[in-house]
């Protein structure tokens, strides 16, 4: 059997990509990922025009991926990725990251991508695809164990309530995978700085596993919603869920780890009730 097809990208982390202390946005991280997987299905012949005419999508169900280093303003950074399983209508995406300066890996990825019969508004097998893209196994997350956490002893939550803005549909016309994150990030940063202030720059996201839930659309009302779950060495862990207001379809549901320092915990307070944004 020949070799499993593996594409290869390079990206400079921007200044309109990077935040206040010049490293890459949580947002920007995740639409890289999206990027190359988009990039490596036009090299293998089914560009989003090959799905188009077959009525078929392929849609992220799962995304998760761990930070090694950081990814800081002009950092020229080289991505591998790769199919490592194709069975029925899932497959998983392995995504490695690595600096160009030094051959250190800053990331590795894997999103769980479910083909989608848009007509039918059902999951459909990945067929042909299977032999095109010739998955390999190899993943890091085969024997990934996350770090443990102790959980946390007082309940620290918050909720935010916000609307779907246009900017932030894709052309599938529901809400970008990215923006998911995006809005997580914020409510949970927004929720730190009164108690952490300017050491919220240094409370830098480590990792991420994001489950999609039911599609949300332009104009819906969503509530964002965190909770501290846990502390470990020199990490935190938060909770989170997204979901519609207006109705009890499957939300999207997170773990997201930050940098941390154990006395930042005393220094936080429940947030009640939700902010409208």
């Amino acid at each position: 059997m020949s070799e499993t097809p593996v594409t290869e990208l390079e990206f400079v982390a921007r200044s309109y990509e990077v935040d206040a202390v010049l490293e890459l946005k949580p947002l920007t991280y995740m639409n890289w990922l999206q990027e190359i997987a988009w990039e490596a299905a036009s090299a293998g012949g089914v560009p989003p025009s090959w799905f188009l005419a077959r009525n078929m999508a392929p849609v992220f169900s799962v995304s998760r991926f761990e930070k090694e280093h950081p990814i800081r303003y002009g950092d020229r950074i080289l991505a591998r990725t790769w199919f490592s399983t194709m069975e029925g209508h899932t497959a998983h995406r392995e995504f490695e990251l690595r600096r160009a300066k030094d051959g250190k890996v800053v990331l590795q990825g894997r999103t769980e991508i479910i083909l989608v019969d848009m007509k039918a508004r059902a999951p459909t097998p990945w067929g042909e695809l299977v032999e095109r893209f010739r998955p390999n196994g190899q993943s890091f997350y085969n024997q990934y164990q996350p770090a443990a956490v102790t959980p946390a002893a007082e309940v620290v939550s918050f909720q935010v309530k916000r609307s779907v803005q246009p900017e932030e549909i894709d052309m599938a016309r529901h809400v970008n995978n990215g923006f998911y994150l995006r809005w997580m990030t914020d409510a949970l940063y927004s929720f730190l700085h009164p108690g952490l202030g300017d050491a919220i720059h240094e409370a830098r996201l480590q990792s991420v596993h994001l489950q999609f839930g039911a599609p949300l659309t332009l104009g819906q009302d969503v509530l964002i919603s965190g909770q501290m779950a846990g502390v470990g060495e020199g990490i935190s862990r938060w909770s989170f869920q997204v979901s519609p207001v207006s109705n009890n379809r499957r939300p999207a549901t997170a773990q997201l780890t930050l940098r941390w320092t154990p006395e930042w915990s005393a220094q936080l307070k429940p947030q009640q009730g939700a902010v409208t944004r």
